[in-house]
């Protein structure tokens, strides 16, 4: 009975854990490519506000076409990549190549500024080394727990490893979650502080749910490694009082 229970945690833990490396990998590529699957995950999205007093000051250039129709420009971005969207034309890509997207210039009276500036000061703020680490140790963690289901020698040595690897990756992921609402609203506050009010920004709903759900799943994963290690103390504690006997 004490093995069924044991396999029955193991094997819950492993869709967990595969569940929350799904969601930390997607939210790493938000933003990185068009497709609905990476766009429609970002962290903050920019727009103008048009309900600002300087909204009507301002103008935006490419290519020597003026756009006066602001409402349908939208700037969203990522851990690793941005995405510009002007009315139906999509554009995304990460920031080391963001030159690949055409450059547009705001004109605000005598001022200008290039429009892609708006994403790089999120990454300034922002970096995706937590959570590229959160997924190595996800990854870490999801293959002890295939090895630990089979029938292989060093179960129980195994799943102490997997035990203190699950921790690791709670309390990093925890700070993670934490630094990145954190950062997301500085940059908000700081775009908005520096546009006068003319950019008004929102967090990406989705990606904040896929960072708290993972979170979830990684705390879940602890629980049930904890409640597997001690299933195994019981276990080998039994075992010794039986021999003792």
């Amino acid at each position: 009975m004490t093995f069924v229970i044991s396999k029955s945690i193991i094997l819950l833990t492993i869709i967990l854990q595969f569940i929350a490396t799904a969601l930390l990998a997607f939210l790493l590529l938000s933003c990185i490519d068009t497709s609905s699957n990476y766009s429609n995950v970002y962290l903050i999205d920019y727009k103008f506000n048009s309900s600002s007093s300087l909204y009507q000051h301002l103008t935006i250039k490419s290519n020597s076409t003026t756009l006066n129709d602001l409402d349908d420009i939208s700037i969203k971005v990522g851990y690793l990549g941005v995405c510009l969207s002007i009315k139906d034309d999509l554009k995304c890509t990460t920031y080391k190549t963001l030159n690949s997207i055409p450059s547009y210039t705001l004109n605000f009276l005598s001022n200008q500024f290039n429009l892609l500036q708006i994403a790089q000061t999120f990454e300034t703020i922002i970096h995706p080394h937590l959570l590229m680490s959160c997924i190595f140790l996800t990854l870490a963690c999801l293959l002890i727990l295939c090895y630990i289901l089979l029938p292989l020698p060093g179960r129980i040595i195994m799943n102490k490893i997997g035990l203190f690897i699950s921790f690791i990756n709670l309390m990093l992921w925890g700070l993670g979650s934490m630094l990145q609402v954190q950062s997301c609203k500085t940059a908000i506050n700081l775009l908005s502080d520096s546009s006068f009010g003319l950019i008004s920004s929102k967090i990406g709903t989705r990606a904040e749910i896929m960072t708290w759900i993972a979170f979830s799943f990684n705390f879940v994963v602890f629980l049930c490694m904890l409640l597997s290690n001690w299933i195994d103390f019981r276990a080998r504690k039994v075992v010794t009082s039986m021999g003792k006997v």
